[in-house]
């Protein structure tokens, strides 16, 4: 009992699995149902797994999932309840989280499930569905909903929910009640696996889950440190391993690296691309590059980049949902104010490479491949013509100045770079100094005066935006 990594969950640390009567899976989704998939294998022989392992998605009958996990089974001495996909430890910053989940199962004509997210959101929201279709529950539900409108499914989720008997839980605290159920223990034989994204240590139930079963980490690296990275490739190689593995199939690796560089780190997305390019490649053994750029789409988003593109759109309401989704994630108001500033300031770096006769051999910024061709080695030179300046600079003039503020190429992929680029094409110079000088302002505002930060921050936006 205690925690092991997801990758130590090997048939050897599972030989004693069914000594464990609980089980809690965290961290990155891919993970979290490889190693679902190898504890319910470990509990329960072939024959037993469909009568055996009850699966109960979300918290919305989290009594009732706890109650079947300690009742004595009339078929078998061995039972296994799942309840996936838990938000047992999320804050009330989580809850657009739930939003985002209850519009997937709609999207993915899942109603019930649907509906039953929405009932378990409710309960903590203290609301009915009749409140769904009143101003005081939709301007509850706009609140964490990214653009700040009301959903479009609402309406029909709560009418599916109500016509079809949907309750919605008694308002608890649902840490209480596992906390008790676990110290309460099961039968002999009787399991409970709780998955979820997001977990706190700090809280007594992630101690109680450590103490009396074991927890599960699958939790994946966030930072932008060469030893994150490192581990992001090496979660990246052995997850499409797998899938190619199970096809048969090899692939080159620029072509993994295509897909990375598309599709950021996602492990679902990465290895659905994979499992799609090799049904693509029919009898062929091998996956290459153009396989890779024919079929891969662009899935990777970055919320700075997600912002300054609705700057450049001149899209208000899309900057403020970005916004929403930074702050959301705690991100706090000063920390994207700097992180907005440091764009702009890349984009006046851009912007001035665009207006020298050097830029001639970008092109169109249209065409990908033709800019890693040519483009990029256009804007390198660029880079060390500047720092060669700066330097005969220092030398006159003294001072010192980061190298990371110079140069429009930071090394690695040209992708970045291409990006910025189109970004910046769509500027003027005397815009971009504008918005330099308005973000400066706000930032003297932000820091010397009472009034709230976000309220700050969503007004330079509309600014930025012309009040679209």
């Amino acid at each position: 009992m205690g925690e092991v990594s997801h990758d130590a969950l090997n048939p050897k640390a599972l030989s004693s699995a069914g000594e464990v009567p609980f089980w809690l899976i965290q961290g990155e989704g891919f993970l979290v149902e490889q190693c679902l998939k190898r504890v319910v294998v470990a509990l329960l022989p072939d024959g037993m797994r469909d009568a055996g392992c009850d699966v109960v998605e979300g918290d919305a009958d989290l009594r009732g999932a706890l109650e079947q996990a300690a009742t004595f089974s009339l078929f078998s001495s061995s039972k296994v309840v799942v309840i996936r996909d838990s938000h047992i430890f999320y804050t009330k910053k989580g809850e657009n989280k739930e939003l985002f989940k209850i519009a997937k199962a709609h999207e993915d004509g899942k109603m019930p499930l649907a509906a039953r997210r929405l009932a378990q959101l409710l309960s903590k929201l203290k609301l009915g569905f009749k409140h769904m279709s009143m101003p005081k529950g939709q301007d509850k539900i706009k609140v964490l909903s990214e653009d700040g409108q009301v959903p479009k499914w609402l309406s029909e989720v709560s009418g599916w929910a109500e016509a079809n008997g949907v309750t919605i839980p008694e308002a608890m605290d649902d840490q209480s009640v596992m906390d008790r159920a676990l110290k309460a223990g099961l039968p002999s034989g009787h399991h409970l696996v709780v998955t979820t994204d997001t977990i706190d240590k700090r809280k007594a139930l992630y101690k109680s889950f450590k103490a009396l079963g074991t927890v599960v980490d699958c939790s994946a690296p966030k930072g932008d440190r060469k030893a994150d990275k490192e581990q992001k490739a090496r979660l990246v190689q052995g997850a499409v391993g797998q899938v190619l593995a199970q096809f048969g199939k090899r692939m080159e690796p620029r072509a993994l690296a295509y897909l990375s560089e598309m599709t950021g780190f996602d492990l679902r997305v990465i290895t659905g691309d994979v499992e799609r390019l090799c049904s693509y490649v029919g009898a062929r053994p091998e996956i290459t590059l153009d396989d890779a750029r024919k079929l891969a789409k662009k899935t990777k988003q970055d919320p700075i980049y997600e912002l300054t593109g609705a700057i450049s759109e001149r899209n208000g309401r899309k900057a403020l949902a970005c916004v929403r989704n930074l702050t959301a994630n705690e991100t706090h108001p000063l920390q994207i104010l700097a992180a907005l500033v440091n764009q702009v300031r890349r984009l006046l770096l851009a912007r001035s490479f665009l207006s020298t006769p050097e830029a001639s051999r970008v092109g169109n910024l249209r065409d990908y491949r033709s800019f890693q061709n040519s483009g990029v080695e256009a804007v390198k030179a660029s880079d060390e013509a500047r720092l060669e300046q700066a330097a005969l600079a220092q030398e006159v003039l003294g001072g010192s100045k980061k190298k990371s503020d110079l140069v429009i190429h930071k090394g690695g992929s040209p992708y970045p770079t291409f990006l910025l680029l189109q970004n910046a094409s769509r500027f003027s110079m005397d815009e971009l100094k504008n918005i330099y000088g308005l973000l400066a302002e706000c930032d003297r505002t932000m820091k010397s005066s009472p009034e709230d930060p976000g309220l700050l921050l969503d007004r330079i936006l509309l600014r930025l935006c012309g009040g679209a």
